[in-house]
């Protein structure tokens, strides 16, 4: 027994110990612990922020970014929509259409929101959608009223522009430049035709002093010429008259307070004082070269003398001239100021005194202009249109023109009225424009001897850059004194041919001009002659029974 029970024993250790150092060898049959993470997706959630949201948990989030991405569209659909009106832009109405389009793809997009919910939100969408295309049917319509509105305000426009110029025609536009005056400092003045002719007021006699029209904005430059609009409206009839006015005129120069034409008295008397020029109060030129920081107030001011002066002095310019201002008289010094910079009045006895060695700065006094010139009645509606030349102070023309030789190009621009009406179908414009125009001219008394031109690329005041208009100027006869071309009676004057796209009409209306020198005494050109250099001119246009232009144009001779 006791042998058995040893081997029994034996036999049990055997078992016991493989398995005991199988153990300590670092291999374990224990499973792993499970991944949250993994178990999380497995399960179609998603682990987040150490914690698992489950699938349900997701679909609700999609279903909320969804809603607000449906709701946040419709927001912008129906504010897009709400501010489409008659005046919107195609943008405007572009935008609207769009975002009713993003509507109804967040919609499409939802795929995690209920079918019946999209469905309601799809129902609000069409109702936004018949709301935008009845703001569209009412722009349309209002857009199409606007439209024929401004047909007929410019069928009637051109109707009554083509009359005022069709009224000027038997004149000859080149016959009418001495109705039109500019000066150095830029006044533009009409000269007194008779009642009911050129610058007419409604039929009655034109005013005893004309109306002088101040420049007002610049219109820019064509070339090198600078453009001024003008305007004056008459205190009683309310007639207006309107010009634009392109010139050539060159930067000024610096002189001498004397050479400038101001002389300072050399000795005291009643009304003058020793070193001092006398200013005339009362002239609204002198008033305009008055400068000074004390007149720089509003309304008026009287001005008190320093304590134990003789005078009022005050520091300052006249016509550009830095010196001394002396006020004394009877009559308390005192000045008014409009707020135009200068003085508009001043009361006691002034004198200026410039400085030693002070210098003025005067502007070129010799130079050319052209431009047009329309008068419309107290209603705005045009009554006369013509365009004008004219020269600045003094000027050589290019006299006799027949006894210069040679050739020469001329380059440069034109500006003029036009007036369209088609009594057909009653369409019609009219306004301004501005164009190129190119001469070429042949001196001399040969067969070929003349000036001929073309007047092109036009540009409408109603934003039209090409209309395809041109006109052409036919050979003009040069002059013998004045440096004048086409001169004479209007039947006797060279025709112009106004083309629309190619169509030409029959040769009509008249042109002419001169040719000036602007350059005397310089070294002969490339040719063996002294040509002129510059040459302005009108002219008056007519196509068919549809449409009549006058124009002006100012050119300077090409290299």
């Amino acid at each position: 027994m006791k042998y058995l029970r040893f081997h029994r024993l034996v036999a049990l250790i055997a078992v016991v110990v493989p398995l005991g150092i199988a153990g300590c060898g670092g291999s374990s049959s224990m499973p792993d612990e499970p991944d949250p993470a993994m178990a999380c997706t497995d399960a179609g959630g998603k682990y987040r922020d150490g914690a698992c949201v489950s699938a349900d948990e997701l679909a609700a989030e999609r279903q909320a970014t969804q809603r607000m991405a449906i709701n946040d569209a419709i927001d912008a659909a129906e504010t897009a929509v709400a501010g489409v009106g008659d005046d919107s832009t195609d943008t405007e109405v572009g935008a609207a259409d769009a975002a009713v389009a993003t509507a109804r793809e967040a919609i499409k997009d939802a795929a995690d929101v209920p079918a019946g919910e999209k469905a309601a939100n799809t129902g609000t969408v069409d109702a936004i959608e018949r709301r935008l295309a009845a703001a569209k049917e009412d722009r349309m319509t209002a857009m199409d009223d606007e439209a024929n509105a401004m047909a007929k305000a410019n069928a009637e426009l051109g109707k009554n522009l083509r009359a005022s110029i069709e009224d000027n025609a038997p004149t000859s536009p080149v016959r009418q430049n001495g109705l039109f005056t500019l000066t150095v400092d830029g006044t533009l003045t009409i000269a007194g035709p008779t009642a009911g002719g050129p610058g007419r007021f409604e039929g009655d006699a034109f005013p005893a002093n004309p109306p002088a029209m101040e420049p007002g904005a610049s219109a820019g430059s064509l070339g090198g010429w600078a453009g001024a609009n003008y305007a004056h409206t008459h205190t009683t009839t309310k007639v207006v008259n309107e010009a634009r006015v392109y010139n050539n005129q060159g930067p000024g120069k610096t002189v001498t307070f004397a050479k400038a034409g101001y002389t300072v008295a050399t000795a005291d008397s009643a009304t003058d004082v020793k070193g001092y020029l006398t200013l005339d109060a009362t002239d609204n030129a002198t008033l305009g070269r008055i400068m000074a920081p004390t007149f720089t107030h509003s309304g008026t001011q009287t001005h008190q003398k320093a304590e134990r002066e003789d005078a009022l002095y005050v520091r300052g310019t006249y016509d550009g001239a830095p010196g001394t201002y002396r006020c004394s008289g009877d009559v308390a010094c005192s000045s008014t100021n409009d707020g135009k910079g200068s003085p508009s009045a001043l009361a006691g006895t002034w004198h200026f005194k410039p400085d030693a060695g002070a210098m003025v700065m005067q502007p070129d006094a010799n130079y050319l202009y052209y431009g047009w010139w329309v008068n419309k009645n107290k209603d705005g509606e045009p009554m006369l249109a013509t365009a004008f030349v004219g020269a600045v102070g003094t000027v050589a023309n290019g006299g006799d023109l027949t006894a210069l030789t040679g050739s020469a190009t001329y380059a440069g621009n034109a500006v003029g009225k036009w007036g369209m009406h088609n009594v057909l179908d009653g369409t019609g414009n009219g306004g301004h424009f501005t164009a190129d125009a190119e001469l070429e001219a042949t001196f001399g008394t040969g067969a070929t001897a003349g000036v001929t031109g073309t007047i092109d690329n036009f540009r409408l005041n109603d934003g039209t850059e090409d209309p395809g208009w041109s006109v052409a100027l036919e050979r003009g006869a040069l002059g013998t004194t004045g440096g004048t071309i086409g001169a004479g009676a209007p039947a006797d004057q060279p025709k112009t041919v106004w083309s629309i796209n190619d169509n030409k009409s029959m040769a009509a209306g008249n042109w002419g001009g001169t040719m000036y020198d602007e350059l005397p005494g310089d070294p002969p050109d490339g040719d063996g002659s002294n040509l002129p250099t510059t040459v302005t001119g009108t002219w008056y246009s007519e196509f068919s029974t549809i449409g009549r232009m006058v124009g002006a144009f100012g050119a300077d001779k090409q290299e």
